[in-house]
């Protein structure tokens, strides 16, 4: 099909043999030379979307990619590029989505020439090999943060992780433990110190690298609160506090009655640990809340194995140590509290407030629906 007959300056769209649709522009002047660039889409709508985009990046200084340039090298210089602006874990969990997923399936495609259907075959073999939905999905979403940044560079034309198909995701609501539950697993705890800690992460709702980062200096005992500041994170074969997640995760925790005297025991058991262990007692990070026997910081994935050993000891149903969030945000819910309440002090931001609410509506104060039971028969007057 020949190319349909378009504006000077404006680019050509033609219909290839191969059944794809180039839409090829001109991108300037490189040692004398013209330099052209071509997009293939699946369909002329496509193709002619791309176009504009790529001509308003020429317009706005944007550059083409160069012709040679991969999905996989782009990747790897996009990797350090964003290595200063992330948290090392997160960047590591990004490295190896990008290395071990991402890059082998579709590292040689060149970047230009990257399309949905390329994501879309992707995330079907990540699922064929036995990877989870969850996974593929985090695939795709690492893809479209780095091809963000190349679509605002003018590198490509569109962002095809984008338009590829998300995988599905089959929604299974957190198990949303009851008071006495909760206490049943506080009392499975077989060694006191992980029984504290345990309690203090049921009664506060602080994620496990914030409770494990968190130091006396941010226990205000006499207001009673606590002060969500930092996490530990283990970097390198090394423990380093870091600044917590976002804005809204720096936050106050009212301390219950329960959680101050955890912690006024666990104080006193961190001192008779650190008489006995006299000079085997290191701190690498000074004044933290819990430790081993020695000062060091506790490791999180030895923290969460103890305590799943425990539960099943106890003869208690399997749970994930993230479920003690769940706990606490159904017990204050369960005492009264609104969800415009419990939501920040789970970190949340006020745009995941809509997110929240499904998650504990079952667990919402009775009395509230007696209230709107009450309300209702006022209609028919007494």
């Amino acid at each position: 099909m020949a190319a349909k007959r378009r504006g000077r300056g404006t680019g050509s769209i033609n219909l290839r043999a191969d059944g794809l649709w180039e839409a090829r522009f001109s991108a300037g002047w490189e040692n004398g030379r013209r330099v052209r660039r071509s997009i293939y889409c699946h369909s002329r709508t496509e193709a002619e979307r791309a176009l504009r985009q790529a001509l308003v990046g020429l317009d706005r200084g944007s550059r083409p990619p160069p012709a040679g340039v991969t999905v996989g090298r782009f990747l790897e210089e996009w990797l350090e590029v964003i290595a200063p602006r992330v948290r090392p874990s997160t960047w590591a969990r990004y490295s190896g989505l990008v290395r071990l997923q991402v890059i082998p399936a579709l590292g040689r495609i060149r970047l230009g020439r990257l399309d949905p259907s390329d994501v879309d075959r992707l995330l079907a073999k990540l699922q064929a090999q036995g990877l989870s939905p969850q996974t593929a999905a985090h695939a795709r979403s690492v893809l479209r943060a780095a091809l963000n940044d190349a679509l605002r560079d003018g590198l490509v034309a569109r962002n095809v992780a984008g338009l590829a198909r998300p995988p599905r995701i089959s929604y299974q609501p957190p198990r949303i433990l009851t008071s006495t539950e909760s206490e049943a697993v506080i009392q499975a705890m077989p060694e006191p110190r992980l029984r504290r800690l345990v309690t203090v992460a049921i009664h506060t709702g602080l994620r496990q690298g914030e409770l494990l980062g968190v130091r006396w200096r941010d226990v205000d005992v006499g207001a009673g609160e606590l002060h969500v500041t930092q996490a530990l994170q283990r970097i390198a074969g090394a423990y380093h506090l870091v600044e917590v997640k976002s804005r809204t995760s720096r936050r106050i925790i009212p301390l219950t009655g329960a959680a101050v005297e955890a912690l006024a025991q666990e104080q006193q058991a961190q001192l008779g640990a650190r008489m006995a262990a006299g000079s085997r007692w290191r701190e690498p990070i000074p004044s933290l809340l819990f430790t081993t026997s020695t000062g060091q910081p506790r490791n999180g994935s030895a923290l969460t194995h103890h305590f799943e050993q425990a539960l099943a000891a106890a003869g208690l149903p399997p749970m994930r140590w993230h479920h003690l969030r769940h706990a606490y945000a159904g017990l204050m819910l369960g005492s009264g509290a609104g969800l415009a309440t419990v939501s920040p002090l789970l970190g949340h931001s006020s745009v995941s407030l809509a997110l929240t609410a499904p998650t504990y509506a079952r667990v919402m104060p009775t009395r509230q629906r007696d209230a709107a039971d009450r309300m209702g028969r006022l209609r028919g007057g007494s």
